[in-house]
């Protein structure tokens, strides 16, 4: 149920080294092509010299036209991730992140089983960075979805992806934290509540499955947090509810549907919870209200929002989660 997802991704030379080598070889190549260009017209011009005197200082006669200036687009280079089969018939759940920069027919998808498809870009939400892709297959065995509310920490967990292009490759570890909130997502309506695993993820493994030990989807392996760049035990996956909300959306309308509450908010923490006398430090203040809003007329400033449809939330970002779904 776990695939392979490359894509040809647009970027400017201000990216990777590796990505500012490959721009810059490739501007050389254009320059030393300028370069032969420009001596083929020097040879030819050695070759006019005997033209009239008169008719070449003829001020009717058109200037030599100038040459056009090239255009350097922006390079593209592979990307490797890894996606999830939600259907029998083709649709696969990533990461945004994975094919951002990338174009319809930019995009290959490998399955375990060695075949290859062009894969369409059917939509992306960069908010939660869920993304789904469709490729022409009819036969494919889909993922499990499980229950991600009801993953708890010390959970184990298998990280399945395609880290530095070993396809397929299998981590185990434990839930080490539940609605992470890391600021990895560059969105402004972004909505992160990472469930926290200690199972390798590395680079290639994004839009892969985190799954629990009945090999149900619990999350989609997203980002981690390093020094290096590489694992050093901390990653993060969009929960499977969230992310199966989202990529359903997508297919069905072609864009994410997400509920507003129209608030401004604050986690409580100690001082809050001192001056609103609060018997415990949980719950999410109103700071503002949104006139025309669908709160206006139901919440107020200094409101403590402490569940939805009684699922507690301690945080604004379980708050925004519990919102979007």
């Amino acid at each position: 149920s776990v695939v392979s997802v490359e894509a040809m991704v647009e970027v400017d030379f201000f990216g990777s080294r590796r990505m500012q080598e490959e721009w810059f070889r490739e501007r050389e190549r254009d320059r030393d092509s300028d370069r032969n260009n420009e001596a083929e017209g020097e040879e030819q011009g050695e070759q006019e010299q005997n033209l009239d005197e008169e008719s070449r200082q003829d001020p009717q006669q058109e200037s030599p036209s100038e040459a056009p200036r090239r255009s350097y687009r922006h390079p593209k280079v592979s990307a490797m991730g890894s996606g999830v089969v939600l259907s029998q018939d083709g649709f696969i759940l990533t990461n945004a992140h994975v094919i951002d920069g990338a174009s319809q027919g930019d995009v290959r998808v490998t399955l375990v089983d060695n075949r290859e498809f062009d894969a369409t870009i059917v939509g992306t939400d960069p908010s939660t960075d869920i993304a789904v892709l469709k490729i022409q297959a009819d036969d494919l065995r889909p993922v499990i979805v499980g229950d991600s509310d009801g993953v708890t920490v010390g959970d184990w967990v298998l990280a399945i992806g395609n880290p530095f292009r070993l396809r397929s490759t299998v981590t185990a570890g434990i839930v080490s934290a539940l609605s992470r909130q890391v600021e990895i997502i560059d969105d402004a309506l972004s909505i992160e509540s990472f469930i926290q695993t200690d199972a390798a993820i590395n680079t290639g493994n994004s839009g892969g499955a985190l799954v629990n030990l009945q090999g149900e989807l619990v999350g989609i392996n997203t980002a981690i947090a390093s020094r290096s760049g590489s694992y050093q035990g901390y990653g993060f996956a969009v929960p499977s509810n969230l992310a199966l909300k989202v990529a359903t959306d997508i297919i069905e309308v072609g864009e994410a549907q997400r509920g507003l509450l129209g608030v401004t908010i604050s986690s409580v923490n100690n001082a809050i919870a001192q001056e609103l006398g609060l018997e415990e430090v949980a719950g999410i203040l109103v700071v503002g209200v949104v006139e025309a809003s669908d709160a206006y007329n139901h919440l107020q400033t200094e409101d403590v929002i402490i569940a939805v449809n009684d699922v507690n939330v301690r945080e604004t970002n379980q708050l925004q989660e519990r919102i979007a779904m």
